[in-house]
């Protein structure tokens, strides 16, 4: 089975680096691994994806030797274990706010005697039964890693009993749906957002536990990690791909002489 770099990192007390994708880009994890990432947050949350997308996309960071983290759009028991048969070597959550749910989560996607995992044995994660270890159920445990994001008032209330639950491995702010609700900005500076990640990271501390958050400069991601942060989300194809384009679309309009470019027409910015 393979080794999860996220959870060698963790363990060893380090930063674990993270980017993320939305799209189902074929050489994403490669170039991701190139540059020294350890995972890659995949969204299926909020972007649609076909199952065998899932499947091949999965396949491709086995192939280039990189974490998998794939945000689920179900927490149902079958749909969340068949994630980690095809490979995916953690799961992230969104929408955790109880210990209770966090405990159903840990029940449906880790074999027993932690949980209640279906057993099948013939997926990638146990290299097609032909390959499959002795001890496949217990490497599993050791080797996948659950998340659950914190998004709420109410998961931010109960964030120490969820981090407490065995099994849970790392507590993620949403920082879009948490400052929506608590009307601040998601900005880690935000002094609400502030207060937010102190809760957070003390009661991961507290229950020996991983926590992170989004971030989108280098800065940021130091604020968070002086605060103890190990799971930190730092660049994604829609902020290259959009940044890149802007820039690109600014040298156009001076190399034209045609002024500001159209994005600022159509969304008020200018670039």
């Amino acid at each position: 089975m393979r080794k999860s770099k996220v959870l060698a990192k963790l363990r060893a007390g380090k930063v674990a680096r993270i980017c993320a994708t939305g799209s189902p880009i074929a050489f994403f994890p490669a170039v991701a691994a190139r540059f020294g990432y350890d995972g890659i947050w995949n969204d299926g949350e909020h972007r649609v994806w076909n199952p065998r997308d899932i499947e091949t996309a999965i396949g491709r960071h086995h192939a280039a030797d990189i974490d998998c983290v794939w945000r689920s759009v179900t927490k149902e028991k079958n749909g969340l274990y068949r994630l980690l048969e095809d490979g995916a070597s953690g799961l992230m959550i969104p929408h955790v706010a109880t210990a209770d749910e966090a405990r159903a989560l840990v029940s449906a996607i880790k074999f027993p005697p932690l949980g209640d995992r279906g057993f099948c044995g013939g997926g990638r994660d146990a290299d097609y039964w032909i390959g499959k270890p002795a001890d496949y159920t217990d490497q599993a445990n050791h080797e996948t890693f659950l998340t659950v994001q914190i998004e709420t008032p109410q998961a931010l209330e109960n964030a120490e009993a969820i981090a407490a639950v065995p099994g849970v491995d790392i507590l993620f702010i949403g920082p879009g749906d948490m400052s929506l609700r608590l009307g601040c900005t998601p900005g880690v500076h935000d002094p609400v957002m502030l207060d937010v990640q102190k809760k957070v990271a003390a009661a991961a501390k507290k229950h020996g536990k991983a926590w992170g958050r989004p971030v989108g400069s280098a800065a940021d991601a130091k604020t968070i990690i002086d605060l103890g942060a190990q799971f930190v989300v730092l660049g994604s194809e829609f902020g290259g791909i959009h940044d890149h384009l802007a820039a690109c679309a600014a040298e156009f309009d001076q190399l034209l002489g045609e002024g500001q470019s159209t994005v600022a027409d159509r969304d008020g910015k200018a670039y």
